[in-house]
């Protein structure tokens, strides 16, 4: 029995992938490997389930970009604000560097099952946020130990709140944040989209998942289970990921719908923004991620758009 915890609520398109997956498992192993899912962030945020994996509680985790990074702080680059402009440049630089990812978490003890995205993230808000002066001296929640998202927002003169997942409904009920950041996908699984007037038309940051299990507990799994466990999950892993992109344009639509207004920075503002965004990450430096590792990433990005260019 694999014991994995997420804090997509049940009822999401991640979960209830996670339901096909284990049925597959369970089909295809003849009921030798069987999953069990603790959903919704009943076992705490990433921190805490990696924590509860440690000490044997859990055995896996469907982890954010905040979990994967703390385990192999690569995987930070991949969420640095505006680095990439559309889907066909976050998979090509998956491709590359999917491999080099996934030894990064061996090393650290873990087996990568597959990445399970998030989408891009959008800034949403009970005031109309259209540029960097709109969003001073406004309540900004920040994810409790997000170490790229801090010194973004404190470099446009934000003094952010920090909270975990789990608290930030109940922190938009009570006015202690008035702008939160997240998928459009992510923000109605959570409920978010319900206590927000505004959402800010511009992508912000591209937003990495994966499911991560210890790997020493998966050794234990006879190899050629092994195997069908990672086959099932790379391949639903994949199909998450084309519905989840869909799910988060049709997002979009549902929160207009119900009332939400769109609201879209100007080019000079959309500059101020990436602007100091680029001069908060040159701070960092080597800090939260390899800058080697960006620089990487970012060559894979220029081959991919100059490849565009040709076409």
């Amino acid at each position: 029995m694999i014991k994995l915890a997420t804090l997509a609520p049940e009822g999401s398109p991640w979960m209830n992938t996670f339901h096909e997956v284990n049925d597959e498992i369970k089909r295809k192993t003849d009921g030798r490997v069987k999953l069990r899912a603790y959903p919704g962030g009943i076992l705490g945020g990433d921190r805490d389930m990696l924590r509860k994996i440690r000490i044997g509680q859990i055995h896996a985790g469907g982890f954010t970009g905040m979990g994967l990074g703390s385990i192999n702080r690569d995987i930070f680059v991949m969420e640095i604000p505006f680095l990439f402009q559309n889907y066909g440049e976050v998979d090509y630089v998956l491709s590359k560097m999917d491999d080099p990812f996934r030894r990064g978490f061996e090393k650290k003890g873990y087996v990568l099952l597959g990445w399970s995205e998030i989408g891009f993230v959008y800034l949403l808000s009970n005031v109309p946020i259209t540029s960097v002066k709109d969003i001073k001296g406004r309540k900004v929640w920040l994810w409790e130990g997000d170490p790229i998202a801090g010194p973004v927002l404190r470099k446009g003169g934000v003094m952010p709140i920090p909270l975990g997942i789990p608290d930030v409904l109940m922190a938009l009920q009570t006015n202690l944040i008035d702008v939160v950041y997240a998928s459009p996908l992510g923000a109605i699984a959570m409920q978010w989209f319900t206590k927000v007037k505004y959402v800010t038309n511009l992508p912000l940051i591209y937003s990495l998942g994966g499911i991560l299990v210890n790997k020493r507990m998966f050794e234990k799994i006879p190899s050629n289970l092994q195997e069908i466990v990672k086959e099932v999950f790379q391949y639903h892993s994949s199909l998450l990921n084309e519905r989840t992109r869909r799910d988060n344009d049709e997002a979009i639509r549902v929160m207009v719908k119900q009332g939400i207004k769109l609201v879209t920075p100007t080019e000079e503002e959309t500059e101020k923004f990436k602007r100091i965004s680029l001069e908060a990450i040159d701070e960092l430096g080597d800090k939260v991620f390899s800058t080697d590792v960006l620089s990487e990433v970012r060559s894979y990005i220029n081959q991919y758009r100059k490849a565009q260019e040709g076409k």
